[in-house]
């Protein structure tokens, strides 16, 4: 015999509740059950695709026709749960500004632009990282073997030490070297010595969006040079 589901009482209730609906009220209720598993639908399809902020979710929801008030509810349950975070929207933001060599205003542009309430401005982006170090752990896309999934040893304080050092490396951008390797990558190893090239290379280094006294920098820069200050 199957035991009763801890939402049998609930289910029970919204059943009589049902039957004495009239049949405009039953309609509407049937008919709002449906609207919200849409809505719910439509939201894990979007968060599968990719990481959305808040803002961005209520948006596309909204767009859809999606109730307000609804809507407003099922992103404090999503966020409680942990489906959808503006944190993690930052950090991912943030990762990917560094991997396409962007600057530090350049990303937070990026995150603004993404409804993101999370940084204040441009210069919050090294601090913010530094809290949130764990977002940036350069093994957080490792894959697991099954033997590893299998090892219940649990971790020394050299594991622990080499873990919490990972991560911190990982949240922390030293944005000159990433100037000058974004340099190099667009306009060569050498370093430019005419003004017009000066001038052509520091308007490039602006609009990836790095501050003006690294991009200053990074025109005296090659590799090697960076390597040996």
């Amino acid at each position: 015999m199957n035991q009763p589901t801890s939402d049998a009482p609930a289910d029970l209730l919204a059943d009589i509740q049902a039957q004495l609906m009239t049949d405009d009220e039953r309609a509407a209720y049937h008919a709002q059950i449906k609207q919200d598993a849409y809505m719910r639908w439509l939201a894990f399809y979007y968060l599968g695709r990719r990481e959305h902020s808040a803002q961005e979710l209520r948006d596309k929801l909204l767009a859809k026709g999606c109730d307000a008030v609804r809507v407003e509810a099922l992103l404090v349950e999503f966020a409680a749960e942990g489906y959808q975070s503006d944190t993690r929207m930052t950090a991912a933001l943030i990762a990917a500004g560094v991997r396409k060599g962007h600057g530090r205003t350049r990303i937070w542009h990026d995150i603004k632009r993404h409804g993101l309430t999370t940084l204040h401005s441009a210069r919050d982006i090294d601090d913010w990282m530094s809290k949130h170090a764990e977002f940036f752990a350069a093994n957080d896309n490792a894959t697991i073997s099954p033997a590893d999934s299998q090892d219940d040893t649990p971790p020394t304080a050299a594991d622990t030490a080499a873990s919490d050092a990972a991560k911190s490396d990982a949240a922390n951008v030293d944005w000159l070297t990433l100037a000058v390797e974004t340099r190099v990558k667009k306009f060569g190893a050498s370093v430019p010595t005419t003004p017009k090239e000066k001038a052509r290379q520091l308007r490039f280094l602006q609009y990836r969006g790095f501050d003006t006294s690294v991009c200053f920098d990074a025109l005296q820069h090659d590799l090697d040079s960076l390597a040996a200050r």
